[in-house]
């Protein structure tokens, strides 16, 4: 099975400098392009936990179906494109996530 990092990676980067040019150009608020986002994130994570989740019931149950590695394929897929876009995330969040990861630091 051949797995596409590179072509999804590089297309949800694409989309996402699209709207961050947009954003910062301001024919788009800084709250839709978060929020644009935040739901492709939700819905990468859903299709991914809910292929993740049929995977484990298959494996537990021991069923070896031919629409396993559909499922197993499609998981690996969105979940590429899930990392891509939490990265993204990061970068909407980076004072936050800056604060929580390494600390507070005081102004002297």
């Amino acid at each position: 099975m051949t797995y596409y990092l590179l072509p999804i990676s590089l297309t949800f980067l694409i989309l996402y400098l699209f709207s961050y040019v947009l954003f910062k150009k301001g024919y788009l608020r800084r709250s839709r392009h978060v929020q644009i986002w935040n739901i492709l994130i939700l819905i990468t994570f859903l299709v991914s936990v809910g292929a993740g989740m049929i995977l484990i019931g298959l494996v537990e149950y021991g069923l070896a179906l031919p629409i396993s590695k559909d499922f197993l394929y499609w998981h690996v897929q969105v979940a590429i494109a899930m990392f891509a876009i939490s990265i993204f995330h990061i970068h909407v969040y980076w004072k936050s996530f800056r604060s929580y990861t390494f600390g507070r630091r005081s102004r002297h």
